[in-house]
């Protein structure tokens, strides 16, 4: 049973999580030089290097100092298959309605060598600390004060998740990123850990980067 006193703590330690990720995001748009690493395909591999230093660290100093209920659990061959047919079949429904975002579209038009690092940042780097984040942080923050409820914890986490994607301005997305969320909270669930959503999120956006680095190695 969590005392009162420790699930304050843990609370106050899941938003603090949460408040590097949003310093680190704020101090990268306020360098003077934003436009240029903007315009040159750089801002995403910079800030995807600066989220994954902050916060893996501060993941395996939690997991150190206490008993956390944010394991990095196993990656079974049965649950991945399982789970990444639902992704695929989810993806493929998606695919009917979603609109292009300019940003991605932009970010791999430009050189094969901007391309090729905005793609090892989104597949290698982004879903780590995300899912440590949201998965892990977030959601385990909301979980503390109403342990029953995993479901409306799961979905609050996941608009949450949805909301923090500033970078999308179609509802679709947004709807697309609140149910991509969804399975990976009830991967988290089942597999008792992070490791099930990491993998899942890194084929997530392998499959939505695969097609511009093939058009930059075609050219």
């Amino acid at each position: 049973m969590t005392l009162p006193g420790d699930r304050i703590t843990h609370t106050l330690l899941c938003a603090g999580a949460l408040f590097i990720w949003y310093a680190i995001s704020v101090l990268v748009g306020a360098l003077p030089n934003f436009t240029y690493l903007q315009s040159s395909g750089l801002l995403m591999p910079l800030l995807c290097a600066l989220e994954f230093a902050a916060l893996v660290p501060v993941y395996r100093w939690y997991v150190r100092s206490y008993d956390t209920p944010i394991p990095s659990g196993r990656l079974t061959l049965r649950q991945a298959l399982l789970f990444s047919a639902m992704l695929i079949a989810l993806i493929a429904a998606q695919s009917l309605y979603l609109q292009r975002e300019g940003w991605t579209g932009a970010q791999q038009t430009g050189s094969l060598y901007t391309v090729v690092l905005f793609s090892l940042a989104v597949v290698f780097l982004a879903p780590v600390y995300e899912e440590i984040l949201f998965r892990g942080f977030v959601l385990q923050g909301l979980l503390l004060w109403a342990p029953r409820q995993r479901l409306a914890c799961s979905l609050l986490s996941s608009l949450i998740f949805a909301a923090v994607h500033t970078q999308y301005v179609h509802l679709q997305t947004l709807i697309a990123l609140v149910l991509l969320s969804l399975l990976l909270c009830a991967a988290r669930f089942v597999s008792n850990g992070l490791r099930l959503p990491i993998f899942l999120h890194m084929l997530n956006n392998f499959l939505g980067v695969a097609p511009g680095l093939w058009l930059a190695f075609s050219h």
